[in-house]
């Protein structure tokens, strides 16, 4: 007996998802016994099917061709956004049907909803592409790693701010200019405020926090913050201290609590994640049972996220066969069990601070001493060369020191007369 999909959303991914299948349908019934079926596909840009490989599945712009269709077992959500996505997965929840997605945003916003309704119905929700693309994280987390207590994640795990951070330190461009080129190329959107923003990371983030923490982890209860601060100046200062600039998410379990955030960060040139560039990804986990791991490839894109679409599918089609659907439950990500997060003022880190001042005496000692009245202990110096009245950029890096007592020692710092523009903060991963 066959198990029937139905798509919904035939755009890139989708059309993705639609080749892969038409590519491996006869080695999933050959080789692994099991009998998938393309039964329906719903789009409302209709001129879309006939470039697809759809084969004798029934194609329409009516959702509701796919839901009240009850031989359809498995609904693929690949439409997008937390608006309709959201009811359509509801909907699919609560007639019995399994859920495969790749948005992000649904299930770092709406997690609890979807799990709890599908828990009800007895039925799963798989969501390997919302996280890094074709890069088998959630999988990994879930299943491959159960046996770990995962302790720390650090991600690189949005392809266009990596794009244009990769550019920016090998061209010596300005922000702006490699955004430009980053539309032209395709791999930034015309409004690419998520991404450029930390949005985009930060539901990802949000996921993979909830799911080494075993709860939930709510989006808004982190910080998240972009790279649209920084300059070609930050990055060459970098590069000459010995270090690149990526977009960081941050997870990390310790003594005193959970520690998720998104922000830049300046890794040392040997970090494993400071020869991520363009616009793969990367995954680096440690459990306490099997160390450090990497996982690094394509993010995002046709193929690569339809590869992890389909992985879901053949996932759920193996648990309705070995009449397991719920194999791998999710009840934990409910609202009941919201995790705290350490706030954001109480972490430790090393600092790059970029001061820019007037060229005057005593400058230096000043700063110098507003940071060491908030116990912060400086590492290094440099000091360049300004031109005309704009001031010179001073650069401090500090030991490890607290996020409040930084933020105490930059409010007195840029009360002085000497400063000529907001100081530049940038945390350092270690």
């Amino acid at each position: 007996m066959s198990v029937n999909i139905g798509l919904v959303g035939a755009g890139t991914v989708g059309g993705g998802v639609v080749k892969v299948l038409h590519n491996r349908f006869s080695y999933f019934r050959d080789e692994l016994g099991l009998d998938i079926k393309l039964s329906r596909v719903v789009d409302k840009a209709q001129e879309r099917f006939a470039q697809l490989p759809v084969g004798d599945a029934v194609c329409s712009s009516d959702i509701n061709d796919i839901l009240s269709d009850d031989s359809i077992q498995i609904v693929i959500e690949l439409v997008g956004g937390t608006g309709f996505a959201r009811t359509l997965v509801l909907d699919a929840l609560k007639k019995g049907k399994h859920v495969v997605t790749a948005n992000k945003a649904l299930i770092a916003k709406h997690g609890p909803e979807i799990f709890e309704a599908a828990a009800a119905s007895g039925v799963s929700v798989y969501f390997e592409a919302s996280v890094g693309g074709g890069i088998p994280v959630i999988k990994g987390i879930r299943e491959s790693l159960a046996g770990n207590d995962i302790y720390s994640v650090r991600t690189i795990i949005n392809g266009t701010c990596n794009y244009i951070l990769t550019r920016m330190t090998a061209e010596g461009l300005p922000f702006a200019d490699v955004l430009k080129q980053a539309q032209e190329k395709g791999y930034a959107e015309a409004d690419p405020a998520l991404d450029i923003e930390g949005g985009d990371t930060g539901h990802k983030v949000a996921i993979l926090a909830s799911l080494v923490s075993g709860g939930y982890v709510e989006y808004e209860s982190f910080p998240v913050e972009g790279i649209t601060k920084i300059s070609k100046d930050d990055i060459e200062f970098a590069r000459e201290l010995g270090y690149t600039i990526k977009l960081l998410g941050v997870i990390k379990k310790n003594n005193t609590g959970l520690d998720v955030r998104v922000h830049p960060a300046m890794l040392h040139k040997g970090h494993i994640l400071a020869s991520v560039s363009d616009v793969f990804n990367a995954v680096l986990l440690e459990g306490d049972a099997v160390g450090q791991i990497l996982l690094y490839g394509r993010g995002a894109g046709e193929l690569p996220t339809a590869s992890a679409v389909v992985s879901d599918v053949i996932d759920v089609v193996q648990n309705i066969k070995a009449n397991a659907p719920v194999r791998v439950p999710m009840d934990y990500y409910r609202t009941g069990r919201r995790k705290g997060i350490i706030p954001a003022d109480q972490i430790n880190s090393r600092y790059y601070l970029r001061f820019t001042v007037s060229d005057t005496p005593g400058v230096l000692a000043s700063i110098a001493n507003h940071l060491g009245e908030q116990g912060i202990s400086i590492a290094s110096v440099m000091q360049k060369e300004g031109t005309g009245t704009s001031g010179v950029p001073v650069i401090f890096i500090t030991h490890c020191a607290s996020e409040s007592g930084v933020t105490r020692a930059l409010s007195l710092v840029e009360k002085e007369n000497y400063v000529r523009a907001q100081t530049q903060l940038i945390r350092i991963e270690d």
